[in-house]
């Protein structure tokens, strides 16, 4: 079918190009369905639902140009309302990733996502159908009103027609409005915590609400497709430049490049689905499904086509280099960049001048700047065939003519005529440049498309429970879904789960105490000045409470509550009060350095138990009993043989544990009887490490930081919120714990052990900046 062009421009290989794949994550498979066994029923927030149809109501009749004015109108409050909605918008899908993060399952937020999305596009057309009723109303009772002025009727009756024909306009403008609000609070706060429960996705919910086709009553209107995509395709089913015709050429394109200098013999796109074997669920059939999603991965990717064909781009690119005396390797990857563009751009071109579609496209955009002195009586499809079919050309000629008494003014043909001698000398180099216009366009639109099909179906599958008796009855039976403000969830304190202890120690607090005495000062206000009363400030941000304090120590606790996954960052919290707890330390070290006082060093250890602690109480006083205190006790420790061994070693990391007893030694007892340094150092548990990749996207960073210990090593980074919103950093150090020898500490082997550092060095957390950049 290709073979004649594909033998005269042999194309370079998709490998050559650094194509990135747009791929969407998007179902409810997996979600229980409601009381009709179909659809799963959703409850949204009836205060979020009302907000919304006020909003709507509003700039339904902002946009028809029928709203209020003068001292009585809202308009003064719009800014207040709007930030208002916004937040509301963000609480409502807040509830819904936390939900999705309590199940651990991303399908909880698409259904969340869909039934918002159903619930608004429902609500513009009864806002815009109410609105019409209204004036209908209006309308009729002004011509029973033999007072009323007679020149209103007719007024009415005409501000009715101009509102019926500007529906679609009306109804897309309202759509899009909304959703640029939603779109905002995604940019500014939901995908920070999404990508922290869920680690980084496409943001298909930011595109498909931002897309124009979502709130089209007739997406495949020309004049709509022109407006919004800069795209005129066919409607016939002959037409060669119809959507789904030219959906399945490229992606063969694609495919014969993808194929191209491979030797295996993979997948290809030949076949329409009308070709294919009986048997839909056949391996071969799958094989070809998981290749086309391949395919569309990169089509739908919008800068794709600008990475496989626009050397115009790149020689722009190439000629700035050049210019700023880059160096040789990124001049010389342009220049070769440039090349293989060529050669794509060849292919494809050659592939739709075969097709017959480089005329089209070129008539495409140039009658752009002359069609709507045609369009109506003409399509923009019926310009184009004049440029491009004598035999259109007549029959266009012969409507024009009948449509002069109609719409009472002439079609004068001179300007298309213009342009259809300019097609003539059209350059090859300009209509390149208009096919990589027109791919991108395509692209575009087909990646909208797609998303649209995607949210509507799923939009079918969501029932909006508005009726009492079905919100009771799906509740009861725990199938309903709930996405609502925090208070409107149901205020009872829910049971604790489980839980993690910090213990903070401070180094050397004896002798700290003892040169104190000796000097006449007062150690515990230098305790409590430096240590627990800053520490006391930060933490209602990190939700922990105090469970006692010793002379020289501090002991906190962070509960997880049944139902509440909202706070479902126990041990991310954790060890960022940590952090902060030696940020606290050293601030007031710098100023106990000035005035020569004693200098505080903790060591924190902080445990995670996944069960209820037990609590006593002596008199009004709660007391925890855990074995997690016990552990983080031994967490926090430090040897002196470790200090002799490092204190006077530099170095980012602060904590260094390791094994001088045999293995059978250890494998004897369950107690912990590990050799630790932890000067400024934060050891957490590996239940721990194990619940934090849990809570947040734990990414293993590439090795790179060249001050890693000795022992096999790895960092892992993520990010998670504070309890008021905040997002912090943490950087968690994995190293496999090393047998020493006791009597000299020289490390005899390497185990498959493991302790986890919480890392605090600020130069670290640079060059994770940096990377992430």
């Amino acid at each position: 079918m290709f073979g004649r062009f594909a033998q005269q421009h042999t194309p370079p290989p998709l490998d050559d190009f650094p194509l990135k794949s747009y791929t969407v994550a998007f179902s409810l498979d997996r979600l229980m369905p409601g009381v009709d066994n179909i659809r799963h029923d959703v409850l949204i927030s009836p205060i979020f639902t009302n907000a919304t149809r006020k909003i709507a109501a509003q700039l339904v009749a902002r946009h028809a140009g029928i709203e209020k004015r003068g001292p009585e109108s809202p308009q003064s409050n719009w800014i207040k309302e709007v930030d208002g909605y916004k937040q509301l918008f963000r609480e409502v899908m807040g509830d819904a990733l936390n939900k999705a993060k309590a199940r651990r399952d991303p399908q909880i937020e698409c259904l969340a996502q869909a039934a918002v999305v159903k619930m608004l596009l429902g609500e513009i057309r009864f806002q815009f159908d109410h609105l019409v009723g209204m004036l209908k109303k209006s309308s009729r009772q002004s011509d029973l009103v033999t007072h009323n002025d007679w020149s209103e009727s007719p007024k009415q009756k005409h501000r009715l027609q101009l509102l019926l024909q500007d529906r679609e306009i009306i109804i897309q403008r309202v759509g899009l409005e909304i959703c640029g609000f939603w779109a905002e609070v995604e940019r500014n706060a939901l995908q920070t915590m999404r990508e922290a429960i869920f680690g980084r996705r496409a943001p298909f919910f930011a595109d498909v609400i931002g897309t124009a086709i979502l709130h089209a009553l007739n997406p495949d209107n020309d004049f709509f497709t022109l407006a919004e995509y800069d795209l005129a395709l066919g409607r016939r089913i002959e037409d060669p430049d119809r959507y789904e015709t030219l959906l399945f050429f490229i992606r063969h394109l694609f495919s014969q490049l993808d194929r191209q200098g491979r030797a295996d013999d993979g997948p290809v796109v030949e076949q329409r689905a009308a070709n294919t074997p009986a048997d839909p669920s056949g391996p071969e059939i799958e094989r070809q499904k998981a290749y086309m999603r391949r395919i569309d991965g990169w089509l739908c990717h919008l800068g794709n086509v600008d990475l496989l064909l626009n050397r115009e781009r790149t020689r722009s690119e190439y000629q700035a280099l050049r210019k700023q005396k880059a160096s040789a390797e990124a001049i010389d990857r342009a220049k070769r960049m440039m090349q293989r563009q060529q050669q794509a751009l060849a292919f494809f071109y050659g592939a739709f001048r075969s097709k017959g579609l480089i005329n089209r496209i070129a008539a495409s955009y140039e009658m752009q700047p002359e069609y709507l002195t045609y369009c109506p009586p003409l399509s923009p499809q019926q310009v184009i065939q004049y440029l491009i079919s004598p035999r259109a050309r007549r029959q266009v000629k012969s409507r024009l003519k009948r449509m002069v008494n109609i719409y009472g003014r002439t079609f004068p043909l001179a300007p298309l005529d213009r342009k259809l001698k300019s097609m003539e000398y059209i350059t090859t180099a300009k209509r390149k440049r208009h096919l990589v216009r027109f791919l991108n366009a395509f692209t575009r639109y087909h990646r909208d498309a797609s998303n649209c099909d995607i949210i509507k179906e799923a939009m079918e599958r969501v029932h909006i429970a508005a009726d009492e008796k079905v919100v009771t009855l799906s509740r009861e039976n725990n199938t309903l879904y709930e996405f609502l403000l925090p208070h409107e969830q149901a205020a009872t304190k829910a049971p604790i789960i489980n839980h993690v202890v910090i213990k903070a120690d401070v180094r050397g607090s004896t002798d700290i105490t003892s040169h104190m005495n000796e000097r006449g000062l007062n150690p515990a206000s230098h305790f409590a000045l430096n240590f627990f009363d800053p520490i006391s400030e930060i933490l209602s941000e990190y939700d922990a409470t105090k469970v006692f304090i010793e002379g020289d120590a501090v002991i906190l606790s962070i509960f997880e509550r049944e139902n509440a996954p909202s706070d479902w960052y126990a041990v991310a919290r954790a060890c960022g009060i940590a952090i902060n707890m030696l940020i606290i330390i050293q601030r007031y070290n710098e100023k106990n350095r000035k005035n020569q006082l004693p200098v505080l060093e903790l060591g924190v250890g902080i445990s995670y138990l996944d069960k209820t602690p037990t609590f006593l109480f002596d008199g009004s006083h709660r007391i925890m009993i855990s074995p997690a205190i016990n552990q983080a006790d031994r967490l926090s420790s430090c040897s002196k043989m470790g200090r002799r061994m490092f204190t006077d070693k530099k170095s980012p990391f602060r904590l260094r544990v390791f094994q001088t007893l045999s293995d059978e030694e250890m494998a004897a007892t369950t107690d912990d009887l590990f050799v630790r340094y932890n000067v400024n150092g934060i050891e957490l548990s590996a239940a721990g490490f194990e619940k934090l990749g849990r809570e947040i996207d734990l990414k293993l960073l590439p090795a790179g930081f060249g001050e890693m210990p000795d022992h096999k090593s790895s960092l892992y980074a993520g990010k998670f919120p504070t309890k008021s919103g905040r997002y912090q950093r943490l950087i968690v150090r994995e190293s496999q714990i090393p047998v020493v020898d006791p009597a000299t500490m020289q490390i005899v082997r390497i185990t498959s052990r493991k302790y986890y550092e919480v890392c605090t060095h600020p130069g670290l957390y640079k060059w994770v900046r940096q990377a992430a950049t």
